[in-house]
């Protein structure tokens, strides 16, 4: 098995994207950049990957390596709207510090700065809340998205939310799944969605991966999806979502659920760019 200084040193790298949807238009509005490591050994899932760069102590490296390639390839493939990318807290603030840099980056890619999400994982702990909210905020003003991934688990939690202000909230597969036959997960996604609306931040249900939960995330106004339904991650990702995705997007008319009025349609973050 390649060791982790050997994949970063060899650039071991491969990225995959995957679609995210909306759910008022069937647009893709953007890709969230997935890593894998070297095919065929342990290290291909990102799972272990990432565990073993933390174990090793460069963590960050990988990070920064693996949004280079990602963002390269994104390019190269001429993908429309939006690319979201993983980073951990001390990437972040590794981004601000070193802005010079990663700007000459992206202007080699001709990748703007308005394209890009920064999605905060939990791959490693958080820090102080303040610096990672300062980071946030001077990449923000140069043009980039923020979005908090895996929203209802580990530590992403209301804090952050109120404290970071994300353009986007994640809410986790494990919120979302089975949500169409559990009262108890509707009432949830209902309460984030009141949330998500005094705060204009969009969401996203991640890990759809049926009809059912679909189109209950749609009528309760969810504006995104992400999720097997509408595609799997792969290195030549479609340009559109599955065909049985749209099909229940379109058959099916928005259920004005108890209590709730009709959805409006989501306001600009959420409509797919081509850039």
């Amino acid at each position: 098995m390649p060791s982790i200084a050997e994949c970063l040193e060899q650039q071991r790298l491969r990225p995959v994207f995957q679609p995210i949807g909306s759910l008022s238009t069937g647009e893709v509005l953007g890709y969230e950049a997935l890593i894998r490591g070297p095919a065929g050994t342990p290290l291909e899932s990102p799972l272990a990957l990432f565990r073993e760069a933390a174990r090793a102590g460069c963590l960050v490296r990988l990070e920064r390596l693996a949004s280079r390639i990602s963002i390269a390839a994104f390019m190269r493939a001429r993908l429309p709207g939006k690319l979201f990318i993983n980073y951990s807290a001390d990437s972040i603030r590794e981004i601000d510090a070193s802005r010079h840099e990663v700007r000459a980056f992206l202007d080699s890619q001709g990748m703007p700065s308005t394209r890009i999400v920064v999605e905060l994982t939990e791959q490693a702990p958080l820090g102080p809340l303040d610096t990672l909210a300062s980071a946030i905020a001077s990449i923000r003003s140069r043009g980039v998205q923020f979005a908090l991934d895996d929203y209802g688990t580990g530590h992403a939690n209301l804090g952050q939310w109120i404290a970071l202000k994300p353009d986007y909230i994640k809410v986790a597969r494990e919120v979302v799944d089975g949500a169409a036959e559990s009262p108890f997960k509707l009432e949830a996604l209902r309460a984030l969605r009141r949330l998500a609306t005094l705060s204009h931040t969009a969401l996203i249900a991640e890990g759809i991966e049926s009809e059912a939960d679909l189109l209950a995330c749609r009528d309760i106004g969810f504006d995104l999806a992400q999720g097997y339904l509408l595609a799997r991650p792969t290195d030549e990702p479609p340009l559109t979502l599955s065909e049985a995705s749209l099909r229940a997007l379109r058959l099916r008319p928005i259920a004005v659920l108890p209590g709730e009025a009709v959805p409006e349609p989501p306001s600009a973050p959420c409509r797919a760019r081509t850039g």
